[in-house]
């Protein structure tokens, strides 16, 4: 009787494992899911290229940083009253929402290759400067570090949607193009 069901339980336990997805399919997801974000990504830029080139004042795209976020990211967050926080106020954001973590700081090699990693694991990660009057924020996206000659780091890929007067937005560079030294810049994610 008890080799019954020994048996029995070693069969269902065999088609529990078969069911689960081959490492194949898992590596061919993530492929996909990584062309959807490159895709998206580039989506946002130009629709912040768009909001830049019909703003009619200033203000007219400073929530677009957050906006970024959480579409890139696929999160509801960054929100004041239904509306996205404009660039300047994410860093109060963060700093006071129990779900973003620091990582620490740019200086460190270490808060980068984590910064880098959690990005590639899909966790929402924005680096601020927080020696900048504005708190600038730029996007940590998924990619690969790259050594950075002026930093003297490996420096994550990011995104960024500077201001209407600020320099031009872009994708798909290093954080040390963003920012010309790790000083200052806190490095947050939400878990």
């Amino acid at each position: 009787m008890k080799s019954k069901y020994l048996f029995i339980t070693l069969l269902i336990g065999s088609f529990m494992v078969g069911c689960g997805p081959t490492a194949e399919e898992k590596e061919k997801e993530g492929k996909e899911i990584s062309a959807q974000k490159k895709l998206k990504i580039e989506t946002i830029l130009e629709e912040y290229n768009d909001c830049s080139a019909n703003a009619e004042s200033r203000n007219d795209c400073k929530n677009f940083t957050a906006r970024a976020i959480c579409e890139y990211y696929g999160i509801d967050d960054l929100k004041v009253d239904g509306e996205y926080v404009e660039y300047h106020a994410i860093f109060d954001f963060v700093t006071t929402d129990a779900s973003w973590k620091n990582l620490g700081m740019a200086t460190v090699q270490e808060s980068l290759d984590n910064a880098q990693q959690m990005a590639n694991d899909g966790f929402p990660v924005v680096a601020i400067d927080t020696e900048d009057k504005h708190k600038l924020a730029i996007i940590i996206i998924e990619g690969k570090q790259v050594k950075s000659g002026s930093w003297g780091l490996n420096a994550p890929t990011c995104a960024a949607f500077f201001p209407a007067s600020g320099p031009e937005p872009f994708i798909h560079k290093t954080l040390n193009y963003a920012f010309s030294s790790p000083e200052g810049i806190q490095l947050w994610v939400k878990k």
